[in-house]
């Protein structure tokens, strides 16, 4: 971890002690004054207390991000799957389903940071939804590559700058969510990695 990155750990942790305490007292004083006239007041501090965590949240993970790391053949449909199926619980709370239709997909991407993506975005498109509301996911392949495509979708303040910046760390290129549907497209990865050689030295000695 470099100087920066220690510093901006440590100033979050230092910050988070005392939001976390003013959180806890708003909590009894509401519990404590159930009937007195301060109890909205309380209410409204509760709240917004909740929001400053949040924002703290996303800012941390922006914070956290460092330089983009590498890509590699990976199985898109898996990824994809396994990150819906994680979410499924959270949706069905919500009453929000999630539909997907995902193709068998070799793409160019880092697995653990397009998982953490898709956690991000799957989170913040079932906290906007309606309930009752469908939320779809496809893959599919394209001229360019395979389209990942979430509708609704869309990334908007500091939640969706972190949302925008781990799909590109993912390998997601041509990012566009202005037509109420989030589209990423990841680059076809067709080669395979071949495995070393191992050459006996004493049979190249007798060459």
């Amino acid at each position: 971890m470099n100087l920066q990155s220690e510093f901006m750990s440590e100033a979050f942790h230092t910050l988070a002690q005392p939001i976390a305490a003013l959180r806890a007292t708003v909590e009894l004083g509401l519990s404590d004054h159930a009937a007195d006239p301060a109890h909205h007041v309380l209410e409204n501090c509760l709240r917004l207390t909740d929001r400053l965590m949040h924002e703290m949240a996303v800012l941390r993970e922006i914070a956290s991000l460092g330089e983009a790391p590498p890509l590699s053949l990976c199985d898109g449909q898996a990824l994809l799957q396994t990150s819906v199926e994680e979410m499924m619980p959270v949706a069905e709370a919500s009453g929000v389903a999630l539909r997907l239709d995902a193709q068998p997909a070799s793409i160019l991407c880092h697995a653990s940071t397009f998982q953490r993506a898709l956690f991000f975005l799957l989170d913040e498109m079932i906290a906007r939804s309606a309930s009752s509301r469908a939320i779809s996911i496809s893959l599919r392949h394209g001229n360019d590559g395979f389209l990942l495509a979430i509708r609704p979708g869309s990334m908007q303040g500091r939640r969706g700058a972190l949302c925008r910046k781990l799909v590109q760390f993912a390998g997601g290129r041509a990012i566009d969510s202005a037509t109420g549907e989030l589209s990423v497209l990841f680059h076809e990865c067709s080669y395979r990695k071949v495995p070393a050689i191992t050459l006996d030295k004493q049979i190249l000695m007798s060459l």
